[in-house]
């Protein structure tokens, strides 16, 4: 999809640690701070690892009223209105490729709609190239490793943002 610039060089990485779900909110946010219109974010981890979590960080990047972002688990799906406008989605449940089809999501993307997806490894296959891939490990009850990749010229602006913040950086 050309609104990712695809860049020819190395993946780009950054990783950040968490000692709380604060801390998660307030990286979230830097996230959020970041953001362009059209952004495609994949969040990948074990259930209860801090995907939402990150996520409600980043809708206050965003914008949006605390309280307002909650897992899409059932729904599947969920827009939101803030500075841009963001899809939330868990592909936990989706069982077909139409079904990823049916969302429109290309065409949302090429429109500005920026999406943040939940279990991203599920459908990664088929969506446009991603801008900023999260890998999050829970190795103990409060703490978080978020291994961040991106190979786009957007994925890279934020991690350029992220690592001008003073968040725990390894």
């Amino acid at each position: 999809m050309s609104t990712n610039n695809t860049m020819n060089s190395p993946t780009h990485s950054l990783v950040l640690y968490s000692n709380s779900e604060a801390e998660t909110e307030n990286i979230g946010f830097a996230i959020g701070n970041a953001m362009n219109c059209g952004t495609l974010i994949g969040l990948n981890g074990t259930l209860g690892a801090g995907k939402t979590r990150l996520t409600q960080g980043i809708g206050k990047g965003l914008g949006i009223k605390h309280g307002q972002i909650v897992s899409p688990t059932f729904t599947i799906c969920v827009p939101h209105e803030g500075r841009i406008p963001f899809l939330h989605l868990d592909a936990y449940r989706i069982q077909t490729a139409e079904e990823v089809d049916e969302l429109g999501l290309d065409e949302m993307l090429e429109n500005g709609v920026s999406l943040i997806v939940e279990w991203f490894d599920l459908i990664r296959p088929l969506l446009p190239t991603v801008d900023l891939e999260i890998q999050i490990d829970a190795p103990t009850k409060d703490s978080r490793n978020f291994a961040f990749s991106s190979k786009t010229k957007n994925g890279k602006q934020i991690l350029n943002a992220l690592k001008s913040k003073n968040l725990n950086q390894s």
